[in-house]
Protein backbone atom coordinates (compact mmCIF):
# COMPACT_ATOMS: atom_id res chain seq x y z
CA UNK A 1 0.00 0.00 0.00
CA UNK A 2 2.41 2.29 0.86
CA UNK A 3 4.61 1.44 -2.41
CA UNK A 4 0.96 2.59 -4.88
CA UNK A 5 0.60 5.78 -2.23
CA UNK A 6 4.21 6.96 -2.83
CA UNK A 7 4.20 5.94 -6.55
CA UNK A 8 0.73 7.79 -7.03
CA UNK A 9 2.16 10.93 -5.76
CA UNK A 10 5.66 10.80 -7.90
CA UNK A 11 3.11 10.26 -11.10
CA UNK A 12 1.13 13.42 -10.79
CA UNK A 13 4.03 15.79 -11.25
CA UNK A 14 5.57 13.22 -13.80
CA UNK A 15 2.98 13.12 -16.24
CA UNK A 16 2.72 16.81 -15.95
CA UNK A 17 5.96 17.28 -16.38
CA UNK A 18 6.09 15.18 -19.67
CA UNK A 19 3.01 16.70 -21.36
CA UNK A 20 4.76 20.27 -20.54
CA UNK A 21 7.86 18.88 -22.20
CA UNK A 22 6.16 17.97 -25.17
CA UNK A 23 4.86 21.17 -25.55
CA UNK A 24 8.16 22.88 -25.58
CA UNK A 25 9.61 20.43 -28.04
CA UNK A 26 6.60 20.86 -30.34
CA UNK A 27 7.66 24.28 -30.23
CA UNK A 28 11.21 24.34 -31.67
CA UNK A 29 10.39 24.57 -35.90
CA UNK A 30 13.29 25.19 -36.66
CA UNK A 31 15.22 22.16 -34.74
CA UNK A 32 16.15 18.83 -36.03
CA UNK A 33 12.31 18.17 -36.65
CA UNK A 34 12.31 14.37 -36.94
CA UNK A 35 15.02 13.85 -33.51
CA UNK A 36 11.92 15.76 -31.62
CA UNK A 37 9.23 14.14 -33.39
CA UNK A 38 10.69 10.71 -31.83
CA UNK A 39 11.32 12.35 -28.34
CA UNK A 40 7.74 13.76 -28.39
CA UNK A 41 6.02 10.47 -29.21
CA UNK A 42 8.04 8.49 -26.39
CA UNK A 43 7.18 11.29 -24.13
CA UNK A 44 3.76 11.50 -24.88
CA UNK A 45 3.41 7.88 -24.52
CA UNK A 46 5.11 7.74 -20.99
CA UNK A 47 2.64 11.21 -20.22
CA UNK A 48 -0.59 9.31 -20.98
CA UNK A 49 0.57 5.65 -19.33
CA UNK A 50 1.52 7.59 -16.70
CA UNK A 51 -1.91 9.17 -16.65
CA UNK A 52 -3.96 5.95 -16.93
CA UNK A 53 -1.66 5.05 -13.50
CA UNK A 54 -2.95 8.09 -11.96
CA UNK A 55 -6.84 7.81 -12.46
CA UNK A 56 -6.39 3.53 -11.82
CA UNK A 57 -9.56 2.30 -10.12
CA UNK A 58 -9.27 -1.48 -8.98
CA UNK A 59 -13.30 -2.07 -9.88
CA UNK A 60 -12.42 -1.02 -12.94
CA UNK A 61 -9.69 -3.52 -14.08
CA UNK A 62 -11.15 -6.02 -11.95
CA UNK A 63 -13.77 -6.06 -14.51
CA UNK A 64 -11.86 -5.51 -17.42
CA UNK A 65 -8.87 -7.72 -16.56
CA UNK A 66 -7.91 -7.74 -20.40
CA UNK A 67 -6.04 -4.69 -20.20
CA UNK A 68 -4.09 -4.93 -16.82
CA UNK A 69 -1.20 -5.38 -17.79
CA UNK A 70 -1.41 -2.83 -20.86
CA UNK A 71 1.17 -0.06 -19.00
CA UNK A 72 4.10 -2.97 -19.44
CA UNK A 73 4.03 -1.91 -22.99
CA UNK A 74 5.79 1.01 -22.39
CA UNK A 75 9.02 -1.34 -21.81
CA UNK A 76 8.87 -2.74 -25.30
CA UNK A 77 8.01 1.02 -26.95
CA UNK A 78 11.33 2.72 -25.04
CA UNK A 79 13.69 1.04 -27.14
CA UNK A 80 12.75 1.43 -30.51
CA UNK A 81 12.12 5.22 -29.74
CA UNK A 82 15.02 5.51 -28.35
CA UNK A 83 17.15 4.22 -31.29
CA UNK A 84 14.96 6.28 -33.77
CA UNK A 85 15.49 9.32 -31.70
CA UNK A 86 19.28 8.94 -31.57
CA UNK A 87 19.87 8.02 -35.15
CA UNK A 88 17.73 11.26 -36.10
CA UNK A 89 19.51 13.12 -33.84
CA UNK A 90 22.61 11.87 -35.42
CA UNK A 91 21.19 12.77 -38.81
CA UNK A 92 21.40 8.79 -39.68
CA UNK A 93 19.35 8.17 -43.09
CA UNK A 94 15.79 7.47 -42.16
CA UNK A 95 14.44 3.88 -41.76
CA UNK A 96 11.73 4.05 -44.01
CA UNK A 97 8.34 3.40 -42.39
CA UNK A 98 7.78 -0.57 -44.01
CA UNK A 99 10.93 -0.94 -41.49
CA UNK A 100 9.91 1.07 -38.66
CA UNK A 101 7.00 -0.87 -38.26
CA UNK A 102 9.09 -4.02 -37.47
CA UNK A 103 10.59 -2.19 -34.47
CA UNK A 104 7.07 -2.02 -33.00
CA UNK A 105 5.92 -5.64 -33.23
CA UNK A 106 7.25 -7.05 -29.87
CA UNK A 107 4.76 -4.11 -28.45
CA UNK A 108 1.54 -4.80 -30.95
CA UNK A 109 2.66 -8.51 -29.59
CA UNK A 110 2.32 -7.86 -26.09
CA UNK A 111 -0.98 -5.46 -26.18
CA UNK A 112 -2.94 -7.42 -28.56
CA UNK A 113 -2.12 -10.88 -27.47
CA UNK A 114 -0.25 -11.48 -24.30
CA UNK A 115 -2.33 -8.77 -22.68
CA UNK A 116 -5.36 -10.50 -23.26
CA UNK A 117 -4.77 -13.95 -22.95
CA UNK A 118 -3.47 -13.12 -19.50
CA UNK A 119 -5.92 -11.06 -18.62
CA UNK A 120 -8.66 -13.51 -19.89
CA UNK A 121 -7.12 -16.02 -17.72
CA UNK A 122 -7.28 -13.48 -14.79
CA UNK A 123 -10.74 -12.93 -15.10
CA UNK A 124 -11.82 -16.17 -15.49
CA UNK A 125 -13.04 -16.51 -18.92
CA UNK A 126 -10.23 -18.90 -20.07
CA UNK A 127 -8.75 -21.48 -17.78
CA UNK A 128 -5.50 -22.39 -19.57
CA UNK A 129 -3.14 -21.42 -17.02
CA UNK A 130 -2.44 -21.77 -13.26
CA UNK A 131 -1.76 -19.03 -11.21
CA UNK A 132 2.58 -20.74 -10.96
CA UNK A 133 1.93 -20.42 -14.63
CA UNK A 134 1.03 -16.87 -15.24
CA UNK A 135 3.54 -15.63 -12.45
CA UNK A 136 6.06 -17.52 -14.95
CA UNK A 137 4.76 -15.27 -17.95
CA UNK A 138 5.20 -12.10 -15.87
CA UNK A 139 8.59 -12.79 -14.94
CA UNK A 140 9.37 -14.40 -19.03
CA UNK A 141 7.53 -10.37 -20.43
CA UNK A 142 9.72 -8.86 -17.84
CA UNK A 143 12.72 -10.84 -19.14
CA UNK A 144 11.75 -9.94 -22.96
CA UNK A 145 11.38 -6.47 -22.06
CA UNK A 146 14.70 -6.71 -20.32
CA UNK A 147 16.47 -8.23 -23.67
CA UNK A 148 14.09 -5.96 -26.12
CA UNK A 149 15.37 -2.77 -24.28
CA UNK A 150 19.51 -4.25 -23.71
CA UNK A 151 19.34 -4.82 -27.62
CA UNK A 152 17.97 -1.29 -28.33
CA UNK A 153 20.03 0.69 -26.14
CA UNK A 154 23.38 -1.58 -27.65
CA UNK A 155 22.32 -0.08 -31.13
CA UNK A 156 21.83 3.26 -30.10
CA UNK A 157 25.18 3.21 -28.30
CA UNK A 158 26.99 1.63 -31.41
CA UNK A 159 25.28 4.65 -33.92
CA UNK A 160 26.36 7.15 -31.48
CA UNK A 161 29.91 5.75 -30.78
CA UNK A 162 30.33 5.56 -34.87
CA UNK A 163 29.11 9.29 -35.13
CA UNK A 164 31.04 10.37 -32.32
CA UNK A 165 34.62 8.58 -34.23
CA UNK A 166 33.47 10.46 -37.81
CA UNK A 167 33.27 13.81 -35.86
CA UNK A 168 36.41 13.70 -33.78
CA UNK A 169 37.78 12.29 -37.11
CA UNK A 170 36.64 15.38 -39.67
CA UNK A 171 36.91 18.30 -36.93
CA UNK A 172 39.39 17.24 -34.28
CA UNK A 173 37.28 18.74 -31.46
CA UNK A 174 35.50 17.34 -28.62
CA UNK A 175 32.13 16.04 -29.07
CA UNK A 176 29.71 18.24 -27.97
CA UNK A 177 26.68 15.65 -27.82
CA UNK A 178 29.26 13.92 -25.18
CA UNK A 179 26.43 13.67 -22.82
CA UNK A 180 24.38 10.84 -24.36
CA UNK A 181 26.98 8.84 -22.82
CA UNK A 182 25.91 9.50 -19.58
CA UNK A 183 22.53 8.62 -20.70
CA UNK A 184 23.44 5.25 -21.82
CA UNK A 185 25.55 4.26 -19.31
CA UNK A 186 22.17 5.33 -17.04
CA UNK A 187 20.07 2.96 -18.60
CA UNK A 188 22.46 0.35 -18.99
CA UNK A 189 22.98 0.32 -14.60
CA UNK A 190 19.52 0.65 -14.54
CA UNK A 191 19.01 -2.97 -16.90
CA UNK A 192 21.29 -4.48 -15.14
CA UNK A 193 19.56 -3.70 -11.42
CA UNK A 194 16.44 -4.27 -13.00
CA UNK A 195 18.21 -7.82 -14.05
CA UNK A 196 19.38 -8.95 -10.81
CA UNK A 197 16.05 -8.02 -9.47
CA UNK A 198 13.95 -10.45 -11.77
CA UNK A 199 16.66 -13.00 -10.64
CA UNK A 200 15.94 -12.57 -7.00
CA UNK A 201 12.62 -12.75 -7.59
CA UNK A 202 12.55 -16.56 -9.36
CA UNK A 203 15.47 -17.39 -7.10
CA UNK A 204 12.98 -16.54 -3.87
CA UNK A 205 9.91 -16.92 -5.79
CA UNK A 206 9.00 -14.09 -4.14
CA UNK A 207 6.50 -11.54 -6.20
CA UNK A 208 8.19 -8.40 -5.46
CA UNK A 209 7.88 -5.49 -7.93
CA UNK A 210 9.39 -2.66 -6.10
CA UNK A 211 12.55 -2.19 -8.22
CA UNK A 212 10.63 -2.66 -11.79
CA UNK A 213 8.71 0.23 -10.15
CA UNK A 214 12.34 2.02 -9.45
CA UNK A 215 13.63 1.10 -12.68
CA UNK A 216 10.09 2.81 -14.58
CA UNK A 217 10.45 5.76 -12.33
CA UNK A 218 14.14 6.01 -12.78
CA UNK A 219 14.08 5.48 -16.22
CA UNK A 220 11.43 8.04 -17.18
CA UNK A 221 13.91 10.63 -14.57
CA UNK A 222 16.69 10.10 -17.52
CA UNK A 223 14.44 10.34 -20.34
CA UNK A 224 13.32 13.84 -18.71
CA UNK A 225 16.98 14.88 -18.24
CA UNK A 226 17.44 14.35 -22.01
CA UNK A 227 14.44 16.29 -23.02
CA UNK A 228 15.65 19.32 -20.24
CA UNK A 229 19.50 18.50 -22.16
CA UNK A 230 18.10 19.27 -25.75
CA UNK A 231 16.37 22.36 -24.82
CA UNK A 232 18.97 23.86 -22.97
CA UNK A 233 21.77 23.25 -25.51
CA UNK A 234 20.32 24.11 -29.04
CA UNK A 235 23.84 22.82 -30.78
CA UNK A 236 22.55 19.15 -29.61
CA UNK A 237 19.63 19.78 -32.81
CA UNK A 238 21.81 20.81 -35.27
CA UNK A 239 24.40 18.62 -35.42
CA UNK A 240 25.91 17.65 -38.84
CA UNK A 241 25.26 15.21 -40.76
CA UNK A 242 28.50 12.96 -41.36
CA UNK A 243 29.36 10.14 -43.31
CA UNK A 244 29.33 7.09 -40.89
CA UNK A 245 31.36 4.20 -42.26
CA UNK A 246 30.55 0.56 -42.15
CA UNK A 247 32.76 -1.72 -39.96
CA UNK A 248 36.38 -1.36 -40.62
CA UNK A 249 37.62 -3.40 -43.19
CA UNK A 250 39.09 -6.93 -42.38
CA UNK A 251 41.99 -6.79 -45.25
CA UNK A 252 45.60 -5.93 -43.50
CA UNK A 253 46.59 -2.55 -43.63
CA UNK A 254 49.82 -1.83 -45.71
CA UNK A 255 53.00 -1.53 -43.36
CA UNK A 256 54.74 0.69 -45.76
CA UNK A 257 51.89 3.17 -45.60
CA UNK A 258 51.78 2.87 -41.73
CA UNK A 259 55.48 3.04 -41.79
CA UNK A 260 55.28 6.42 -44.20
CA UNK A 261 52.80 7.97 -42.01
CA UNK A 262 54.73 7.81 -38.94
CA UNK A 263 57.67 9.38 -41.09
CA UNK A 264 55.78 11.59 -42.26
CA UNK A 265 54.41 12.88 -38.53
CA UNK A 266 57.73 12.88 -37.09
CA UNK A 267 59.15 15.06 -39.91
CA UNK A 268 56.45 17.05 -40.81
CA UNK A 269 55.68 17.67 -37.68
CA UNK A 270 51.66 18.49 -38.55
CA UNK A 271 50.27 17.99 -35.01
CA UNK A 272 51.72 21.14 -34.50
CA UNK A 273 48.66 23.42 -36.17
CA UNK A 274 45.81 23.27 -34.06
CA UNK A 275 43.16 23.26 -36.56
CA UNK A 276 44.66 20.12 -38.17
CA UNK A 277 41.65 17.59 -40.11
CA UNK A 278 41.76 14.08 -40.86
CA UNK A 279 40.97 15.71 -45.04
CA UNK A 280 43.95 17.80 -44.11
CA UNK A 281 46.66 15.33 -43.14
CA UNK A 282 45.16 12.87 -46.15
CA UNK A 283 45.61 15.86 -48.61
CA UNK A 284 49.49 15.56 -47.66
CA UNK A 285 49.61 12.33 -47.41
CA UNK A 286 48.00 11.45 -51.00
CA UNK A 287 45.46 8.81 -49.60
CA UNK A 288 41.56 9.43 -49.70
CA UNK A 289 40.22 10.22 -46.49
CA UNK A 290 38.51 6.92 -45.27
CA UNK A 291 42.00 4.97 -45.89
CA UNK A 292 44.19 7.01 -43.89
CA UNK A 293 41.17 6.74 -41.36
CA UNK A 294 41.30 2.96 -41.78
CA UNK A 295 44.88 3.05 -41.04
CA UNK A 296 44.83 4.96 -38.08
CA UNK A 297 42.36 3.13 -36.60
CA UNK A 298 43.22 -0.51 -37.71
CA UNK A 299 47.55 0.70 -37.28
CA UNK A 300 47.82 2.41 -33.86
CA UNK A 301 44.05 1.72 -32.30
CA UNK A 302 43.40 5.15 -32.04
CA UNK A 303 40.25 7.69 -33.74
CA UNK A 304 42.42 10.57 -35.33
CA UNK A 305 42.18 12.76 -32.51
CA UNK A 306 43.70 10.96 -29.93
CA UNK A 307 46.33 9.99 -32.63
CA UNK A 308 47.37 13.90 -33.14
CA UNK A 309 47.06 14.24 -29.50
CA UNK A 310 49.70 11.48 -28.64
CA UNK A 311 52.02 13.17 -31.05
CA UNK A 312 51.20 16.63 -29.30
CA UNK A 313 51.86 14.99 -25.94
CA UNK A 314 54.98 13.77 -26.98
CA UNK A 315 56.00 16.74 -28.53
CA UNK A 316 55.12 18.32 -25.01
CA UNK A 317 57.29 16.30 -22.93
CA UNK A 318 59.69 16.94 -25.08
CA UNK A 319 60.04 20.32 -25.56
CA UNK A 320 59.54 20.23 -21.35
CA UNK A 321 62.50 17.87 -20.53
CA UNK A 322 64.75 20.26 -23.50
CA UNK A 323 63.81 23.74 -21.48
CA UNK A 324 66.60 25.41 -20.18
CA UNK A 325 63.68 28.23 -19.13
CA UNK A 326 62.45 27.39 -15.32
CA UNK A 327 59.88 30.32 -16.24
CA UNK A 328 58.30 28.65 -18.79
CA UNK A 329 54.59 26.99 -18.38
CA UNK A 330 53.08 24.00 -18.92
CA UNK A 331 50.23 26.43 -20.71
CA UNK A 332 52.50 27.68 -23.29
CA UNK A 333 54.47 24.66 -24.19
CA UNK A 334 51.18 23.05 -24.81
CA UNK A 335 50.24 25.95 -27.14
CA UNK A 336 53.66 25.62 -28.74
CA UNK A 337 52.95 21.36 -29.36
CA UNK A 338 49.29 22.12 -30.82
CA UNK A 339 46.65 22.47 -28.14
CA UNK A 340 44.33 25.11 -28.65
CA UNK A 341 43.32 25.39 -24.60
CA UNK A 342 44.37 24.00 -21.23
CA UNK A 343 41.39 22.08 -20.78
CA UNK A 344 42.16 19.99 -23.96
CA UNK A 345 45.50 19.93 -23.11
CA UNK A 346 45.13 18.60 -19.20
CA UNK A 347 42.74 16.50 -20.65
CA UNK A 348 44.72 14.81 -23.48
CA UNK A 349 47.76 14.18 -20.93
CA UNK A 350 45.57 12.63 -18.59
CA UNK A 351 43.97 10.19 -21.53
CA UNK A 352 47.73 9.38 -23.09
CA UNK A 353 49.55 9.05 -19.31
CA UNK A 354 47.07 9.02 -17.11
CA UNK A 355 48.34 11.43 -15.02
CA UNK A 356 48.27 15.72 -14.84
CA UNK A 357 51.63 17.16 -15.90
CA UNK A 358 52.56 17.90 -12.11
CA UNK A 359 52.71 14.30 -11.20
CA UNK A 360 54.12 12.72 -14.28
CA UNK A 361 57.25 15.04 -14.67
CA UNK A 362 57.33 14.12 -10.52
CA UNK A 363 56.62 10.95 -10.68
CA UNK A 364 59.62 10.52 -13.68
CA UNK A 365 62.12 12.09 -11.22
CA UNK A 366 62.21 15.27 -13.34
CA UNK A 367 63.01 18.95 -12.66
CA UNK A 368 60.31 20.90 -10.69
CA UNK A 369 57.25 21.61 -12.64
CA UNK A 370 56.33 25.01 -12.89
CA UNK A 371 54.15 26.55 -10.06
CA UNK A 372 53.07 29.24 -12.35
CA UNK A 373 50.30 27.24 -13.97
CA UNK A 374 46.67 25.71 -12.39
CA UNK A 375 45.63 22.51 -13.62
CA UNK A 376 41.71 21.48 -14.14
Amino acid sequence: MLESQWLTIALYPGFIQGFFLVFLLYRKKQANQEAVKWLIWLLSVISVLMLLRVIYQPRFFREFAEIILLPDVILFLTGPFIFLFTRALLRMDPIQWPRILWHFVPAFIHVFVVNTFLGLNMKGHINILSWEQLTICFHLIELSAIISLALYLKASWRTFSQYQEAFHQKYAAPFIGRFLQLFFLSGQILLFVWFLSLAFKVVRAENTYLVYTLFWVSLVVVIYLLAYKLLQDARLLSLPGLQISKALSTEQIDADQLTALNTFMASQRPYLNPDIKIGDLADSMDLPKHELSRLINQGTGMNFFDFINSYRIRAFIASYEGSLDNQVTFLELAYASGFNSKSAFNRAFRKETGKSPSQYFTTNSLSQAPQNISEN
